[in-house]
């Protein structure tokens, strides 16, 4: 089966023109949880939905490099304070800390050898945040799972293996990625973007960033370092 060709352009003036109506609503975080999920339903429309290897527990990708833009960090954030217990939300708070400084300077390939897995699988190798993963997880296909172990083998250094994936969608999200970032610099929100534990960590130590981020404030470049 053949990816089908699509146009960009048009696919991310829609996108965009979609992500600039639905951001010019949100005022806090609950409006913000709501507009990130509209977006995503509508990128998922466009995407579509090929039948791909992944599945619940296959966790082979989730060693790589993930940025994400701030608004996803402060949804995932939320997602997170809601379903993890007050005690245990310090100790989230400091892994995730932990997992930003270790990664910060590590390519893909060194975090595939060293095996650092993302901070939100759970025991099972399943996505703890799947309903509001990024839109950069989102893209990340496979077509054959055979293929991902042996590309994403922490033992091998240089493998000559590629991963059949769906192209079209990793086209569609990269450029819904793209669109989102230009709308968010249309309402004068910050388009920065940030690896994830790192942009997940702000938001969960304050919470109340949030509001500051949809007024168009610049945030504290003391949280990027």
């Amino acid at each position: 089966m053949k990816d089908h060709k699509i146009d960009l352009r048009k696919t991310e003036s829609r996108l965009f023109q979609v992500a600039a109506e639905l951001l010019a609503t949100a005022h806090d975080q609950k409006g913000l949880t709501a507009v990130m999920s509209a977006f995503v339903d509508s990128v998922e429309e466009l995407a579509g939905h090929r039948e791909v290897a992944c599945r619940a527990g296959c966790s082979h990708c989730c060693v790589l490099n993930v940025a994400v833009l701030l608004p996803e960090a402060a949804v995932i954030a939320a997602w997170l304070e809601m379903r993890t217990p007050e005690g245990d939300r310090e100790l989230l708070l400091d892994q995730l800390r932990k997992q930003a400084v270790r990664v910060r300077w590590m390519e893909d390939s060194e975090r595939i050898h060293r095996s650092t897995v993302c901070p939100f699988l759970d025991q099972a190798g399943r996505c703890g945040v799947y309903p509001v993963r990024p839109l950069v997880c989102r893209g990340v296909t496979s077509l054959d799972q055979a293929a991902c172990r042996e590309v994403l083998d922490p033992s091998v250094f240089d493998s000559s293996f590629a991963v059949p994936m769906d192209t079209t969608r990793k086209l569609v999200i990269d450029t819904a990625f793209c669109a989102l970032a230009h709308a968010l610099d249309q309402q004068k929100i910050m388009s920065r973007s940030i690896e994830l534990s790192a942009g997940v960590s702000i938001f969960l130590g304050r919470p109340d960033l949030v509001r500051s981020l949809l007024l168009g404030e610049i945030l504290p470049e003391s949280l990027w370092e």
